[in-house]
């Protein structure tokens, strides 16, 4: 297969104007073969331009499809991208900072599926900071969701990452990509079966994770009943080899349903009471789980991309229709030439139709 002939401009400002727009475009970019302009990017920003982790992204993504660039230096708001052929192995990257590897995880997933071969990716920075999801999260509701769309990969964390020092470590792998999705329809989530609560705290004293997971247990016991909940409880004193180089502390709540699974989490910060920490993330929850939709607000916005690559139609339900799910499906729209169908107004609840596409029909021969 050869690369398609035209390249496509994406302009960074669109929507949100942060880094998911080159995110997502890399990513259907490099399964396309499709050459990539990205102009103004993040140019909503206070400090506009690639930064460290959208560096690294394209770093990956540059090596799973044998790219070359133009325009990949920190603070560059223009970047031109010329995918090759896809291909998988061994890779490791260092974000060199506490940016964040689950960000940098957004722009590879979509990409997995459609490699020839079986690929372990490991990624350093950080892996529970502000912006970003923590890596429990990504860990029990992403992948556990992906799944259903036939991403079938495995995640383990060696170390915590959090800000300034960073210095977290992931590895992520796919045995035997299928090359191929599968259309789904996820619509409401059903009844409620478990809450799992995983909170964390590393170079502070252990009780601090303990209160979070208390504070986040009574407020969702004051407003659930008869869900079964289950505790994991994360330390220097327990888990000692995944200790982080900076103090830090993060919850993550996952709730488990009839037809899908939800999360919300939290992180801690100086000052900010670990009460305070578990509530957040607990509230957040609530409010996703009360619309009675199968996808929380993060994964509403995550799962776009993946929707449109899955040959056939799809139909799933969002807790929150945010600017980044918006933006999202104007940068599908864009490069796959297709049109989603959005029920629901911005910031509510909503359902989204999108007829995918098979990436390899768009190939050039």
């Amino acid at each position: 297969m050869t690369t398609l002939n035209k390249i496509i401009t994406i302009d960074g400002s669109l929507g949100e104007g942060g880094g998911q727009i080159l995110r997502t475009s890399l990513a259907l970019s490099a399964i396309l073969g499709m050459p990539l302009k990205v102009i103004n990017i993040r140019a909503k920003r206070e400090n506009p331009g690639l930064q460290h982790q959208h560096i690294t992204a394209v770093k990956v993504v540059s090596a799973l499809s044998n790219a070359k660039t133009e325009g990949l230096y920190l603070g560059s708001k223009e970047l031109l991208f010329y995918p090759n052929k896809l291909s998988g192995g061994n890779f490791e990257f260092d974000v060199g900072t506490a940016g964040s590897v689950m960000l940098v995880l957004q722009a590879i997933l979509p990409i997995l599926p459609f490699l020839e071969t079986s690929t372990k990716i490991v990624l350093k920075g950080g892996t529970d900071v502000p912006g970003a999801p923590t890596f429990d999260y990504f860990k029990n509701v992403t992948l556990e969701l992906l799944k259903r769309i036939g991403i079938d990969m495995k995640a383990n964390i060696k170390r915590r990452g959090y800000y300034p020092k960073g210095g977290g470590i992931v590895d992520i792998f796919i045995e035997s990509p299928k090359g191929r999705l599968k259309n789904i329809e996820l619509v409401k989530r059903g009844e409620l079966k478990k809450i799992k609560i995983f909170s964390v705290a590393h170079k502070l004293p252990s009780h601090i994770a303990k209160r979070q997971a208390l504070s986040a247990q009574s407020f969702l016991e004051e407003r659930l009943q008869g869900i079964l909940y289950e505790t994991e409880i994360e330390d220097d004193e327990k888990n000692h080899e995944l200790a982080s180089f900076s103090p830090g502390t993060s919850i993550s709540i996952i709730a488990e349903a009839k037809e899908s699974i939800l999360g919300g989490d939290s992180l801690g910060k100086k000052g900010k009471p670990a009460e305070k920490v578990g509530e957040d993330a607990a509230k957040v929850l609530i409010e996703d789980i009360s619309t009675q939709m199968a996808l929380d607000r993060f994964m509403s916005d995550m799962i776009i991309p993946f929707l449109a690559l899955a040959k056939g139609k799809s139909k799933v339900g969002g807790s929150r229709l945010t600017l980044h799910a918006i933006t999202n499906i104007l940068v599908i729209e864009k490069i796959l030439n297709i049109k989603a169908k959005v029920l629901g107004k911005q910031e509510e609840p909503f359902i989204i139709e999108v007829d995918g596409i098979d990436p390899f029909s768009l190939y050039v021969k």
